[in-house]
């Protein structure tokens, strides 16, 4: 599903990356446009992340911001701005579809507690 360049420009400022001071190392990070249109794409389609078609950019990464931005709150203020109702409706029913991560059979669980779906350590104050 692709945005046109009025609509990425309404949600645009939701989605600037946070970029460290040093020098980066690894892949060069994907376009945050493209990982939205991805995300568009899974949303209304409802179909699965690995069927993806190949002009956007890996489904595991789509998948991982998603879910980053999906529990931020951003996938939700994006679609109320570009679709209102039916953007909110289709977050609820994406938010149905999924599931909370749970620890293998056999496996313990984490000794601290860990953020919902990024699973890094919470900062105690």
């Amino acid at each position: 599903m692709e945005l046109s360049d009025a609509q990425w420009r309404s949600v645009e400022p939701l989605f600037h990356e946070i970029r460290s001071s040093g020098p980066r190392r690894g892949r060069p990070a994907h376009c945050p446009r493209a990982v939205f249109e991805a995300i568009l794409w899974v949303l209304s389609t409802g179909s699965v992340w690995a069927s993806l078609p190949e002009h956007y950019p890996d489904f595991r990464t789509c998948h991982r911001r998603f879910k980053m931005w999906f529990d931020a709150g951003l996938v939700q203020q994006a679609m109320e701005r570009l679709y209102g109702e039916q953007g909110t409706a289709m977050c609820a029913a994406m938010s149905a579809r999924m599931q909370p991560w749970r620890a293998p059979a056999g496996r313990k669980a984490p000794r601290f507690p860990v953020a919902f779906s990024l699973r890094w350590p919470l900062a105690r104050t």
